[in-house]
């Protein structure tokens, strides 16, 4: 993938994220003119920059559907994971600089623009069928991981505040970790309805059991209508799950719809959050 098709990707990105307030962040009037503009400056068709964005719209509550049937590829996910975390100002700063200093010629690729493609995995046939892919339940997580750190840069999260790091790919058993103190771990679990249970690999489940009060698992239902947040402090202690063994020998600790309906920390989203 060429360097500046991954740069309009991390723009799609943005463009899908915060909708309509994208547009009044970088002065276009509509999606058209956005289009258009920003194909120009990267050289892009705009026709490509739309279909970028609606990769992305599934993980975001805007009124279009987007492409919900087709799985992510290596290179949109790897926008998600590296560019999802930034705040809407940090963000809105990376696609105004890339605005701002991209030219077609390769000698104006500066090294600031490289920092922000050479992260992104290229889409080639090999990785395509090697890599890993999101379906429409890993679409769901990633969505509820989006909900989450929206909510916790907002301080609805408990009025936690801080830096968060991103653990997703360490394979330590929770997604992300407060920097300072009070240093909670948290588990981002997403459910496309109100019903449902969840999973926990063995992993998290242990995890938990070691940490106790500093791990917070993290549900999020009814993901793409009215999202529905419960934190559970210390699940090891507060849930039951039952040990489910797969010919993998893959083990998770399943936790029935019955058990997460009640909570100390339990409310509904009600107030814009991306």
């Amino acid at each position: 993938m060429e360097p500046n098709h991954k740069l309009a990707l991390i723009i799609s990105y943005y463009l899908s994220k915060y909708d309509r307030k994208s547009l009044t962040n970088l002065g276009y009037k509509n999606f058209t003119e956005a289009f258009q503009e920003i194909g120009t400056r990267l050289a892009v068709k705009p026709n490509t920059i739309k279909n970028m964005r609606e990769n992305f719209d599934p993980l975001h509550p805007n009124n279009r559907v987007g492409w919900y049937q087709r799985e992510l590829s290596p290179s949109r996910i790897g926008v998600v994971e590296k560019y999802g975390a930034l705040s809407e100002a940090a963000l809105t700063a990376v696609v105004k600089d890339i605005l701002g200093k991209y030219t077609v010629e390769h000698d104006k690729f500066n090294n600031e623009l490289v920092a922000y493609t050479k992260v992104i995995e290229d889409d080639s046939d090999e990785k395509e069928s090697n890599s890993r892919t999101f379906t429409t339940r890993g679409l769901t997580g990633l969505r509820a991981e989006e909900i989450f750190l929206d909510l916790f840069q907002s301080g609805q999260i408990n009025n936690l505040s801080g830096e968060l790091i991103d653990k997703r790919h360490d394979g330590c058993g929770y997604d992300f970790e407060m920097r300072d103190e009070p240093n909670y771990r948290f588990e981002i679990k997403g459910l496309l309805s109100n019903d449902g249970g969840i999973s926990l690999t063995d992993k998290e489940w242990n995890i938990a059991s070691e940490l106790r009060q500093k791990y917070v698992l993290v549900l999020i239902r009814n993901i793409n209508e009215s999202p529905f947040v419960t934190l559970f402090n210390d699940p090891f202690n507060s849930l039951r799950p039952t040990k489910r063994v797969y010919t993998t020998i893959a083990v998770n600790w399943s936790i029935e719809s019955s058990q997460l309906v009640d909570s100390p920390t339990n409310y509904r989203i009600t107030e814009d959050h991306g």
